[in-house]
């Protein structure tokens, strides 16, 4: 005899970077097994890729996790973890050895916006691109690499190429291009071109909470929290 099926609630989100709405159920047991087999796994790569098959399961749609935003992915989670576990969790901090715990409520929790963000921008003339965001990949590599103090000079560039979705001036939008192409129209840019590429990457949207944290001895501050990173471990 056939065991009863489980039904799931879902509930909707809106993905933080293209504003469309994405349905999802909790994570199960199957889930949460997943996440329980990575707790203490010091690879952040592993984790990552954790993560993101959780969300493949709890999707209704189908979704490609590799080109989502980093911010879209951690907001994705932090969602599906409030339905799926509880919306509240505490956390610690400690400043100079004063210790404390405090709660964060994921319902509040959203991905903050730099009003001087711009994913469209000229780079000389009336040259400019249009710009996707960096994967989660990406920027775990660039982490790892600071970590070890290597130079990621390199990698940097070849992440705004990666990043480049168009290419446009006053006639025509550019599509189809190499990855070579790329690089050579890059490095032709004249050096001024550098502070508008910078500004992308450092203005980027990003998973942001701030919380007031009052201490044993009275004194308070304010904490705030970047990432999925800050907010609990796997």
């Amino acid at each position: 005899m056939a065991l009863p099926k489980i039904t799931h609630p879902v509930y909707k989100i809106t993905v933080p970077s293209t504003k469309k709405q994405l349905s999802f159920r909790p994570y199960t047991v199957r889930e949460e097994k997943l996440l329980l087999m990575i707790k203490d796994d010091e690879s952040i790569q592993e984790k990552i890729d954790v993560l993101k098959q959780v969300i493949v399961n709890c999707c209704v749609e189908d979704i490609d996790v590799s080109k989502l935003a980093i911010f879209d992915i951690e907001y994705i989670f932090i969602k599906m973890r409030a339905k799926s576990v509880g919306e509240i969790i505490e956390l610690n901090y400690t400043k100079e050895n004063n210790r404390t715990t405090f709660d964060v409520d994921l319902n509040r929790v959203e991905v903050k916006f730099d009003p001087n963000h711009k994913r469209q921008f000229l780079l000389s003339g009336d040259i400019g691109v249009n710009m996707n965001y960096p994967t989660f990949d990406s920027m775990v590599k660039m982490d790892e690499m600071v970590a070890n103090n290597q130079n990621v000079d390199d990698f940097v560039f070849d992440m705004f190429i990666d990043c480049i979705d168009t290419v446009f001036d006053n006639e025509k939008v550019y599509k189809e291009f190499t990855k070579e192409e790329l690089s050579e129209f890059v490095l032709s840019l004249p050096r001024d071109s550098i502070d508008n590429i910078k500004n992308f990457f450092e203005t980027m949207p990003v998973l942001e909470h701030q919380v007031p944290v009052k201490f044993k001895d009275g004194t308070t501050e304010v904490v705030t929290m970047r990432g999925l990173k800050d907010f609990f471990i796997f």
